[in-house]
């Protein structure tokens, strides 16, 4: 769906694989479509945890439901997805905080069962025809000159930049 650069079919194309990750992995999620309430994201931020121990927050904060779980990137502009582990809390209106994702947290890995998650979604998302981008391969520096239209980074432009960047 990326040659048409349709958003409407891409995000459908998104919600489909999502939707098998979660049959699949018998996971639940939050997903950001709407590109974090405002400005454009060129990416689609799915969070997949399950509700057991093995999931439960390193830190917990006690606000309402918290979990460790799988961060997965999805590009909107290309086939290319990268993983990141991370804690989300919500209570029953929803809410919460909602961390926007950065280079260093690319394929930070510590929890076991984020890790073993990890594997199962990595492998229906390349069935999908979807690949993995991994952090040596996003740190590169775009050629000088280039510009990004992202407020993710007060540093030169990278390859994680032009795929994965937001703007307000």
């Amino acid at each position: 769906p990326w040659v048409s650069n349709d958003e409407q079919a891409i995000e459908k194309h998104f919600k489909g694989v999502c939707a098998q990750v979660m049959r699949v992995t018998h996971t639940k999620s939050r997903i950001e479509w709407n590109h974090y309430g405002s400005g454009y994201s060129s990416f689609v931020d799915a969070w997949f945890y399950k509700n057991t121990p093995d999931f439960n927050a390193k830190r917990p904060v006690h606000y309402g439901e918290e979990h460790t779980g799988l961060t997965v990137l999805l590009s909107r502009l290309s086939p290319y997805f990268v993983f990141m582990e991370s804690e989300k809390q919500w209570d029953v209106h929803g809410g919460g905080y909602q961390a926007l994702p950065e280079l260093e947290m690319i394929d930070r890995l510590e929890t076991p069962a984020v890790i073993a998650l990890s594997q199962q979604i990595q492998s229906e998302l390349e069935q999908c025809g979807l690949v993995r981008a991994y952090k040596g391969q996003l740190t590169s520096l775009l050629p000088t000159g280039s510009r990004v239209p992202t407020v993710l980074t007060d540093r030169g432009f990278t390859q994680f930049d032009a795929l994965f960047h937001w703007e307000d």
